[in-house]
């Protein structure tokens, strides 16, 4: 509960910066009448000032306050978007960052930086505010970033993608395909002499002109995420393969999940030297991909790959491919290891 009256006034003054220069001074040094949250929300107001004098002097008292005093300050009435962002940037107790993630007042820019970050008890109370995750798919994208991302959050972010950026295209899909199966029916029934025109499977995609390729970054840059994920779904070839190399993990794998995207199509990202790892493990979980020879190898030569991936890949190649990757230096020296062994073991 926030504070009313003389300290209340007081917090409103610091936070504002109208304070005297003296009361400023000695807040930020926690020597100010006020309860520890509001104390609390009154130094990281002056961290988040960033003056020269008084920041330095704010980090120190801000150091000092323990998980109740956080706690507090995130529980108050009008405690800023900016305060919260003090206290997510450096606080690690789960106690008082969960009720952060959930506040309502916490910035995008704060949850982005929480999600590259935080363990994945806090992973889970992010993925939960679906409502927050449309508005900024990037928290999505930044758990991908997290070093210590727990494999049900990997699933659980991937089922977002499918759930609200895909599932519309899917059903647009079965859409056309209803009406189309209604026309051919209409047309068996009466017979021309022409031939059929293809199927969409059997028509080629349309190639970008000159112009449309050069202006393609220039329309990416401009585009959304959810644009972009469409575009990764629907667009032509060369814009899926633009397009897999986003830095947004959302988009790049918007394109594997592209009923457009054929074997050959997974080649050549499989090939590609900057592509995200997450997008090579993507291709390694299609079977119907990797029966082909040409896949397995593409992905263990691949520096980017994970090396859980390809380990379990190297003994399947033959004896030319591990002589190769013996001597290859951008893979991982325990992928040339293997490599090694698999030739002693077939000589």
């Amino acid at each position: 509960m926030s504070t009313s009256g003389p300290e209340q006034d007081l917090l409103e003054l610091i936070e504002t910066g109208q304070a005297d220069r003296r009361v400023l001074l000695f807040a930020a040094r926690g020597f100010v009448p006020l309860p520890p949250g509001e104390l609390a929300r009154a130094v990281a107001s002056l961290i988040r000032a960033g003056d020269p004098e008084l920041s330095p002097l704010a980090e120190q008292t801000f150091a000092s306050f323990d998980e109740e005093a956080l706690k507090a300050a995130i529980g108050s009435d009008g405690v800023t978007p900016e305060e919260l962002d003090v206290i997510a940037r450096r606080s690690t107790e789960p106690r008082v960052l969960e009720p952060l993630i959930r506040h309502r007042s916490i910035a995008d820019a704060s949850l982005i930086w929480l999600a590259e970050r935080v363990e994945p008890h806090l992973q889970d109370v992010l993925v939960t505010n679906q409502i927050r995750l449309l508005k900024a798919p990037s928290i999505v994208e930044k758990l991908f970033e997290n070093p210590n991302l727990s494999a049900d959050i990997r699933r659980r972010a991937d089922e977002f993608l499918e759930e609200f950026f895909l599932k519309k295209e899917r059903e647009r899909d079965a859409e056309e395909e209803a009406a189309r199966a209604r026309s051919e029916a209409a047309a068996a029934a009466t017979p021309r002499p022409e031939a059929s025109p293809p199927s969409r499977e059997e028509a080629e995609e349309p190639e970008l002109s000159e112009e449309e390729r050069k202006n393609l970054f220039a329309r990416l840059i401009s585009m959304t995420v959810a644009q972009k994920i469409q575009l990764a779904y629907r667009g032509t070839k060369e814009e899926r393969l633009f397009l897999v190399r986003d830095t947004n993990r959302l988009v790049a794998l918007a394109v594997l999940k592209s009923p457009k995207t054929r074997e050959a199509d997974a080649e050549a990202i499989a090939n590609m030297k900057n592509v995200s790892e997450d997008v090579l493990r993507g291709i390694a979980r299609r079977r119907e991909w990797m029966k082909r020879y040409v896949m397995v190898a593409a992905i263990v030569k691949n520096p980017r790959s994970p090396i859980d991936v390809t380990l379990p890949l190297v003994p399947r190649l033959t004896p030319r491919d591990h002589k190769l990757l013996v001597t290859d230096r951008n893979v991982p020296e325990a992928i040339r290891s293997l490599a090694r062994r698999e030739l002693a073991r077939r000589e």
